[in-house]
């Protein structure tokens, strides 16, 4: 009995060691497997046809034994040997996972990553056909095209297949449809109409990437047009001119004409025998390109051009004048005005006005303006030649003066006199006001100083009365001042 315990007890001893070992040898190869790294980089973005780098550099293995490498792309494994690196090109857009297998020779392991790649869209390399063709006869046009990578020295074409699209701008159309890599579509078509037609090619391939390119072709005989000759004319001028077309039998034209000028374009009446005649107001220098485009039944047959070089005209001063008229005393406010005209009538101004005492006011108008006004007054009397430089935006310049005299106070009603004699106002109000003052000198005459001072308050009483009313403010301040002016000239006799 003894001898059996010891025999299951050295049994047991023997299946614990061999269990040990085995779980010892489990665990030895789990720690091996996880030294072995696979790393496929990425995510990659690219377009189809072109080279992408699929990148496994970041694979290691501990140990440093040596890797071996290969990609699954599209369900396919692609072997790369020991290199981490591997070229691809992908002939078609694309979107989904490769898988980078790694080994040590021993242990293997993946890893997956995201590719991108893009659609191209198809580049037209050139259009054969003709540029001019009989009606009715037979019109032929070829495109050239590719869809990849078009290197010269290694051309990469996609799997891409295509739709061709001739719109032929009568409105009709001839569509193809293509096989990849065929890059060469052709049709023919036949116009029944004389005209000038932009035909459109549309290349669009599977994926969506469209390519466009046109082309002009002239059918039948088309109408010459003749815009006539270059003209040279002053701004505010018309421009008179006429032209022709070739074809002078024909009734069924029509043409438009573009002056260029902002005022967009205009019928252009046909005479008989389709020649026509221009007019036209240019209203600022510049040089103009004219237009005159032909067209029949709504297709356009032919255009020409004339060039119209429009110069500046200085503006012209047309009068000065000031309010009320002079003589003035020192120190009396009066108004100066200046008128003038412009054939630019696009043209702002610039007046600049030389009183004749050192000083002088600057003023800009805007385009339609034909007229300043300032104030002005002098501090000692004297002849005063007012000087007026008008300048247009263009550098045309005028100039005009006047003079003005300016007299000291005095005890003369004379000066007076004359102010109101120069006034625009009605003739009764005129005679009231002169009414008033005629006593004045016949009171001074007879040394009734104070009799003339009271004379000459009621005439200033009189006229601030009328000031708004029958007479304007700026002529009845003029004539307080003056009035005013003699009194205090009395006081001091």
């Amino acid at each position: 009995m003894m001898v059996f315990e010891k025999k299951k007890t050295s049994f047991l001893i023997a299946l614990l060691f061999l269990l040990t070992a085995f779980v010892g040898m489990q665990t030895s190869g789990a720690a091996l497997d996880a030294t072995l790294i696979a790393s496929a980089g990425g995510p990659y973005l690219g377009e189809e046809c072109s080279s992408i780098l699929l990148d496994a550099s970041g694979s290691y293995n501990q140990k440093g034994d040596p890797l071996t490498y290969r990609w699954n792309i599209d369900g396919s494994w692609i072997e790369n040997g020991n290199y981490p690196y591997m070229e691809w090109i992908w002939y078609d857009d694309y979107s989904g996972e490769i898988t980078l297998e790694v080994s040590d020779g021993t242990n293997t392991t993946t890893d997956t990553t995201l590719v991108t790649i893009s659609n191209v869209p198809p580049q037209i390399l050139s259009i054969d056909g003709m540029t001019e063709v009989d009606e009715d006869a037979e019109f032929f046009l070829a495109v050239n095209f590719f869809d990849g990578l078009p290197d010269p020295r290694s051309p990469a074409a996609s799997l891409d297949t295509f739709t061709v699209l001739f719109s032929w701008d009568d409105g009709t159309s001839t569509g193809l449809s293509l096989g990849a890599e065929e890059f060469l579509a052709s049709a023919s078509h036949v116009y029944d109409e004389a005209g000038i037609y932009q035909i459109m090619m549309t290349v669009v391939d599977s994926d969506g990437g469209e390519a466009l390119a046109g082309w002009e072709v002239i059918v039948g005989e088309i109408a010459s047009v003749e815009a006539g000759p270059d003209g040279v004319i002053d701004e505010g001028s018309l421009f008179l001119s006429s032209g022709f077309l070739g074809d002078t039998d024909s009734t069924t034209y029509t043409a438009l004409v573009d002056y260029y000028d902002e005022t967009g374009p205009v019928p252009l009446e046909l005479n008989v025998g389709n020649t026509f005649d221009f007019s036209h107001t240019y209203v600022d220098d510049g040089v103009y390109i004219l237009l005159v485009a032909v067209f029949n039944d709504g297709m356009e047959y032919g255009s020409d051009t004339a060039t119209v070089t429009v110069n500046n005209v200085p503006p012209h001063i047309k009068s000065l004048s000031v309010s009320p008229s002079n003589p003035y005393q020192p120190g009396v406010l009066f108004k100066f005005t200046a008128t003038f005209s412009d054939p630019g009538v696009l043209d702002m101004h610039t007046v600049l006005i030389a009183w004749g005492d050192g000083s002088s006011t600057s003023d800009t108008t805007e385009a339609g303006i034909t007229e300043v006004s300032s104030s002005h007054s002098y501090a000692k009397a004297g002849d005063y030649v007012i000087t007026v430089t008008l300048s247009d935006d263009d550098g045309g310049t005028s100039t005009a003066s006047m003079t003005v005299v300016v007299k000291n106070p005095s005890a003369s009603t004379d000066a007076i006199k004359e102010i109101i004699l120069g006034l625009k106002i009605p003739k009764g109000l005129k005679n009231n006001l002169l009414s008033m003052l005629e006593n004045v000198p016949h009171l001074l005459k007879h040394h009734k100083v104070h009799a003339a001072v009271h004379q000459l308050r009621a005439f200033i009483h009189f006229v601030e009365a009328q000031s708004g009313r029958h007479l304007p403010r700026d002529q009845a301040k003029v004539l307080i001042q003056t009035a005013r002016s003699m009194i205090d000239v009395l006081r001091t006799t």
